[in-house]
């Protein structure tokens, strides 16, 4: 359960070409999160708790430099929440003794983002813009995955299959233990992840170039080709790690030993950012006619979009490869109650 107390304000202003807005925001969160705990074979519904609270400025300016070109500057800060799975402490074993099992964290803080924006904008014709903004996050207490693997005896590779794991990981009553015991059954500690908040600052600073050119103020000289319009979206962006670094799991560190190579770990980034990303958009309205393509890309990014957010193979998430993606749809409306389309992916 998540309860949250806020209060907005927000104050306007205006003088000569400058306009914009100042305000806050304030939050006071409470989570609590009911799971089992069990001991002894006997499961013990227990209770956490976490809380915080942040007031969040924002400033926002406008300067109308010019009859058709405006520079606008903004600073925000902001947070983003962490989703409830990796908020709750009820967790689910697998049968399989590799992956890890994943139990949430109800203390886990919200993210902090400061954003520093500043951008400039053409508006060359109706409905038509070109624009260019600059951007600039620090984010503090970045999501990051902590997994604490079970000991595994060097020369025969067995884990420990009585609980409690002592040496590490938790005890998963139903998992097989495979080559991880002298006798076949279930019953062996696995591996267990969480999420934590990471040490240090990330920093994350780019650029968007945005274009929009709409012929539907040109309609008395094109007639029907005045419905035609075009899109285009272009952003470049680095990505700064915080202190934290995703380990090897330990199976992955004797691949990579026996490979000449040890502690093996990866600098923390933000999941789902791509570097570079694109689209470009064709559309046409008009006489009841709405037909658009729309092409988009984006650059590799890591992902953690493989089984569950539990399953990181090698310990690290997965990177998606390039991408490109054509979407294209026709719509025709007949009259107020029918519209007839075809849409393609």
């Amino acid at each position: 359960a998540e309860e949250t107390h806020a209060l907005y304000a927000q104050l306007g202003f205006a003088a000569g070409i400058f306009r914009g807005n100042v305000g806050f925001r304030y939050l006071d969160t409470t989570v609590e999160s009911t799971g089992n705990s069990v001991i002894d074979d006997v499961p013990t519904p227990t209770t956490s708790k976490g809380s915080y609270d942040f007031v969040l400025p924002r400033f926002n300016l406008v300067a109308d430099v010019h009859e058709d070109v405006l520079v606008r500057f903004g600073y925000t800060e902001d947070i983003r929440r962490p989703n409830f799975d990796t908020l709750s402490t009820s967790f689910t074993f697998s049968t399989s003794p590799n992956p890890p099992t994943f139990i949430g964290n109800p203390g886990l803080n919200p993210e902090e983002v400061a954003s520093f924006d500043l951008g400039v904008e053409w508006y060359f014709a109706q409905n038509s813009v070109l624009s260019l903004g600059f951007f600039h996050k620090e984010r503090t207490g970045l999501f990051v995955r902590t997994q604490e693997d079970p000991f595994e005896d060097p020369v025969t590779g067995f884990r420990d299959t009585t609980p409690p794991c002592e040496q590490g990981g938790i005890f998963n009553p139903i998992a097989d233990i495979n080559v991880f015991g002298p006798v076949p059954g279930v019953g062996v500690c696995v591996p267990l992840a969480t999420t934590i908040n990471g040490s240090g600052e990330a920093t994350q600073t780019g650029f968007e170039l945005v274009f929009q050119y709409d012929l539907s103020g040109l309609e008395d000289r094109l007639g029907w080709a005045s419905g035609f319009g075009f899109l285009a979206n272009f952003t470049s962006q680095e990505f700064d790690g915080p202190d934290e670094y995703w380990t090897a799991t330990s199976r992955a560190s004797t691949v990579f030993a026996a490979n000449g190579n040890t502690d093996v770990d990866l600098q923390a980034e933000l999941i789902d950012l791509s570097e570079t990303s694109y689209n470009l958009t064709l559309y046409y309205e008009k006489f009841g006619l709405s037909a658009r393509a729309r092409y988009t890309w984006r650059e590799a990014y890591r992902s953690t979009d493989f089984g569950s957010t539990s399953s990181f193979p090698w310990g690290f998430p997965v990177v998606q490869d390039d991408r490109g993606q054509l979407n294209a749809s026709v719509n025709y409306i007949f009259n107020d109650h029918l519209t007839v389309g075809i849409e393609g992916i």
